[in-house]
């Protein structure tokens, strides 16, 4: 071929070498418009590349071989495919002086482009990251469309407590020392392995936020944080305990109960975690519109969940449509109320606080001091008791969302076989396999 490569031309008819090394472009123009003195000094850089043998990964050569090349100069002498030291050598023999560059051309080797190309990289403005603060901000205003308020409010505490320890930066500012740093303030301060780890894994979440949107060059400085293995923390956990039929015999009690159950959220919520185990913040929130029909079948349907899983639709077991429960959801809708439980005001963890505080009292009044036995027992109640009747764990999931997914091999055949959405008669076939036995009709 006559062209030799990385010998260009531009739109002003000057010629100049081309290299790119590692994704990046390095150009050199050679002050001249003579094709025959361009083509004597770009031999002389591609015998350099070819001395210094570039791996073929080094460089993009725009369809030509760094190794492998051959020239026609203007006086008629030829060599041809210039491929190993020896050809270098033995083509630097023939043509002698006539390779010499020009005083101000540097010595254009692989060694020497990518200097260039660092000195290129550090001299480019560097974009300035944005502050810690706002990129907290576009994470809790994305993450708030599948986590429940409350679960925003433990992050926000999490990423509040990490900027007054590490102090407020940018973004791309944190490193792995300030992440060990952190890590180490949290033990020193005593606190659980299991509460030490949940602060960490939010700011590992948010770091990968920041890594996948640009602002954090990377690693994730909260990659590998944490105090301890999974299986120590799973013995270290003290888990909510399901109540007892004695439990409810003491809970629902005709007279204690009314007495202090008081209101229609206070009185209504018990009865149907009870009944659906859906948690606490799922019914407290609930709209009016949430509570629908289709066909014969009445049920819950659940738009704005802890996460994603649990969006789903509940019916409404048995029990409940047979209890006054309906008949109060009509007259709430005839006072002209949106909500559910209108008396039920949004705090920053949801609707739920004053029910949970005030059912908390009512436990330690009627002798439930058990600490593992709360509002959300009720969950647990549902779900053992409706393993207990074998009920299938998608079912069961499809009801409840998920529960506990290391006890479940999602990816077995027998599992993925009822991974579908379920009618809804299934579901209520389903729900009515709940049984417990009250001192008292609702």
């Amino acid at each position: 071929m006559h062209k030799l490569p990385h010998l260009y031309q531009n739109r002003f008819g000057v010629y100049y070498l081309r290299l790119i090394r590692a994704g990046r472009e390095t150009k050199k123009s050679l002050r001249t418009k003579d094709y025959r003195q361009a083509k004597i000094w770009a031999l002389a850089f591609n015998l350099e590349l070819a001395m210094n043998k570039p791996k073929a990964s080094d460089f993009d050569l725009s369809g030509t071989n760094a190794r492998e090349f051959d020239v026609v100069l203007p006086d008629g002498t030829q060599i041809k495919n210039i491929e190993t030291a020896e050809d270098v050598r033995l083509a630097k023999e023939m043509f002698g002086d006539r390779l010499a560059a020009p005083l101000d051309l540097p010595v254009f080797t692989p060694a020497v482009a990518a200097a260039i190309a660092a000195q290129q990289a550090n001299s480019a403005p560097k974009k300035r990251g944005k502050p810690f603060a706002d990129v907290v901000k576009l994470y809790a205003r994305e993450k708030s469309l599948d986590n429940a308020p409350r679960t925003i409010t433990a992050k926000q505490g999490a990423f509040d407590d990490f900027s007054a320890s590490a102090g407020a930066r940018t973004m791309d500012a944190y490193t792995l020392d300030d992440a060990v740093s952190y890590k180490n303030k949290l033990i020193d301060a005593g606190g659980s392995a299991s509460r030490i780890n949940s602060k960490l894994s939010y700011l590992r979440d948010l770091f990968a936020y920041a890594l996948a949107n640009g602002q954090h060059p990377g690693p994730n400085p909260f990659e590998n944080a944490k105090v301890s293995s999974k299986s120590k923390l799973e013995q270290q956990k003290r888990s909510y305990k399901p109540f007892s039929a004695d439990d409810l015999k003491a809970i629902f009690a005709p007279d204690t109960y009314t007495a202090r159950m008081d209101k229609p959220g206070y009185r209504w919520l018990p009865f149907l975690a009870l009944y659906s185990g859906a948690r606490l913040e799922e019914l407290a929130s609930l709209a009016l519109s949430q509570i629908q029909r289709d066909g014969d079948v009445w049920f819950f349907e659940l738009v704005k969940a802890k996460n994603s899983n649990s969006l789903r639709r509940i019916p409404l077991h048995r029990t409940v449509v047979e209890s006054g429960f309906l008949a109060y959801v009509e007259k709430a809708r005839a006072s002209g109320a949106t909500q559910l439980f209108p008396e039920l005001k949004p705090g920053k963890n949801g609707y739920g606080k004053n029910v949970t505080r005030r059912f908390g009292d009512y436990l330690d009044e009627i002798g439930i001091t058990d600490d593992r036995k709360v509002f959300h027992s009720f969950r647990h109640t549902f779900i053992a008791r409706m393993s207990a009747r074998n009920v299938h764990p998608a079912m069961l999931m499809a009801l409840v969302g998920h529960y506990d997914q290391a006890k479940v091999d999602f990816s077995s055949p027998h599992f993925t076989n009822y991974q579908h959405d379920k009618p809804l008669a299934e579901l209520k076939e389903t729900i009515d396999l709940f049984d417990v036995a009250l001192p008292q009709k609702f």
